[in-house]
């Protein structure tokens, strides 16, 4: 515990006896010997995260060696080219920190959660912090990012300091790419702001066909809609990536969509029920719910291993 009253007198550091054992003579007791505590490890001190570093005598790792706690491990890794975010996917380690091109990205410790815990959720009644929790036996924390700043084309400087032990084989980079773009909007929603400011300003009555309001889709630079992974026209359900029909859903949906945005950077459709066909419920205030994905033909998605 480190919070709570009197905390100040608590003691800290080495509270036991200290023996040295194993020698001819007897044990050594150390517990009265003078102590200091170091901030930091010799190896940050002589800088092995360094490329140009020769402080460091580096030997050959095999596969098949024992992982071993406190070990310093060096590797280069080349980074395919685009924009997608980086990533180093430590699962396989355990607890340390990091470098890359002499960049520290910080400390990872891959602590996997409880098992148990993950019961079935209930959101009736008081909140606890344990109520509703996921994720159990997994770690807490496995990709961790590198600035493309930091990054060079091929031979990236990577050196990790290890200290619980770990497999440094495992170690893969990842590559994030936001491929995935949702929308949704009601028909009962506001006309496009736009077009009702540019019918004031040139003095022109606004049509009924600007009062329809308009879903915009868009990627990321460079990115083009690929595919419709989702679309409904009617009471759709759900969010992102879990969108799913209502009772009510128009059969065009999916067309309607595709041909407006395929193989563009951006698109819009009006939410309007003379856009969808015949209406798939009447009297009901209808909803287009879009899930696209965007693709771009210079990035490579997924993972490799250093």
């Amino acid at each position: 515990q480190n919070y709570g009253a009197f905390i100040e007198k608590d003691g800290a550091g080495i509270r036991g006896t200290i023996k040295l054992t194993g020698f001819e003579s007897g044990n050594i007791d150390l517990s009265k010997s003078l102590w200091t505590y170091q901030v930091g490890l010799q190896g940050e001190f002589l800088k092995f995260y360094n490329e140009e570093n020769e402080n460091a005598e580096w030997v050959e790792l095999t596969p098949d060696a024992i992982p071993s706690t406190f070990t310093w491990y060096k590797t280069y890794f080349d980074v395919p080219g685009g924009k997608d975010p980086v990533a180093l996917d430590f699962e396989s380690m355990g607890k340390g920190q990091a470098w890359v091109n002499g960049h520290h990205i910080g400390r990872y410790w891959t602590r996997v959660s409880p098992k148990s815990g993950c019961q079935v959720c209930d959101y009736r009644g008081a909140y606890d912090s344990d109520k509703c929790t996921t994720n159990c036996g997994k770690p807490t924390q496995t990709l961790y990012h590198v600035p493309r700043s930091w990054l060079k084309a091929s031979n990236n400087f990577l050196v990790i300091s290890e200290e619980t032990g770990g497999n440094p084989f495992g170690i893969s980079v990842k590559l994030h790419s936001a491929s995935l773009v949702c929308a949704q909007m009601s028909e009962s929603y506001y006309p496009p702001l736009q077009k009702l400011v540019n019918a004031s300003l040139i003095g022109q009555e606004v049509s009924s066909n600007d009062m329809i309001p308009e879903m915009h889709l868009r990627c990321r630079d460079g990115h083009i809609i690929s595919s419709i992974t989702f679309a409904s026209f009617g009471t759709p359900e759900g969010s992102c990536q879990s969108f799913s029909r209502g009772n009510c859903h128009a059969p065009s949906s999916t067309s309607i969509v595709s041909k407006a945005c395929l193989g563009k950077s951006s698109c819009s459709i009006k939410i309007s029920g003379a856009v969808f066909g015949d209406d798939p419920c009447k009297d009901v205030a209808k909803t287009l719910s879009v899930e696209a994905r965007c693709t771009s033909p210079s990035s490579t998605d997924g993972s490799f291993q250093l």
